[in-house]
């Protein structure tokens, strides 16, 4: 069976918000995949469902160790029972909760998409079947594809510590500091989705490399974020994780086709910017 994807317009050149809310939309049409193509997206719910229950442990570790972490650190610097030792330990406790949600989240993803790969590619495979400018064979072995997703994975999982760092210190700012710590989270953590969730459909035009994904997301980098910000924050909420993996799966293939250096594109549009 194969799937129609929608034609995405190619957006003229913009502001980044305009850009971000182009790349969130991406999502939205991986969503609408569940309708056109039930039994295909279905496929990506078995692996989801595996690195959820990973997830959740992770979560409910956090969350378990959110509360005593504050308190701890709370001791050590106010009377207790005060106002600042109850402010302070509520902070400690959110930005640990912020930190882990943005190191769970990754990890989330990069198991599913590892798990799950034959099934996720064979999403975003069936998405661009009707593009007769792509090649229908895999540009590497699956195993070899397989153990490369391992080293990429340990590689940006070792960035999002220090950024789940940063997000846990802003949660200490004042007034703004849950905010703060949000978008952080939300942002830097939507670029490291990006750059997972597009795997796939990249490595079918000849971009298989974490280096060559980034260089080409780099250009479109605000419509990128967008994207996996809305995959950021779908995926906070409860119950709604499994689900919305095949979503993103087919959400990162609509992305990489709405960029306006997707081979695609330039058949469609051969005068449209780049």
């Amino acid at each position: 069976m194969r799937v129609v994807p929608p034609v995405v317009p190619i957006a003229a050149a913009g502001s980044a918000l305009k850009e971000a809310a182009i790349g969130a939309r991406m999502l939205w049409r991986g969503v609408m995949t569940w309708k056109a193509a039930p039994r295909t997206m279905a496929w990506g719910l078995v692996p989801a469902g595996i690195a959820a229950i990973i997830l959740g442990a992770v979560v409910v570790a956090a969350l378990a160790s959110a509360g005593p972490a504050g308190e701890w650190v709370a001791d050590r610097a106010f009377a207790d029972g005060s106002l600042p030792h109850g402010l302070l330990r509520a902070v400690v406790a959110v930005g640990l909760v912020g930190a882990a949600a943005l190191v769970s989240i990754y990890t989330f993803t990069a198991l599913a998409l590892l798990v799950g790969q034959p099934f996720f590619e064979r999403i975003s495979r069936e998405l661009d079947a009707n593009d007769p400018t792509l090649d229908a064979e895999d540009p590497e072995p699956w195993w070899r594809a397989a153990l490369r997703g391992v080293a990429e994975w340990a590689r940006l999982l070792l960035l999002t510590v220090p950024l789940g760092l940063v997000a846990f210190v802003l949660g200490w700012v004042p007034l703004v500091g849950a905010v703060a710590a949000f978008v952080v989270s939300a942002s830097l953590g939507g670029w490291l989705l990006a750059l997972e969730l597009t795997a796939y459909p990249l490595s079918r035009r000849g971009i298989v490399t974490l280096a060559q994904r980034r260089a080409a997301l780099r250009g479109h980098r605000a419509r990128a974020i967008g994207f996996g910000a809305a995959v950021f924050v779908t995926f906070l909420v409860p119950g709604a994780v499994v689900a919305m993996m095949p979503a993103a799966a087919a959400g990162g293939t609509a992305l990489v086709r709405s960029l306006p250096a997707d081979p695609a594109r330039r058949v469609a549009a051969p005068h449209g910017p780049r």
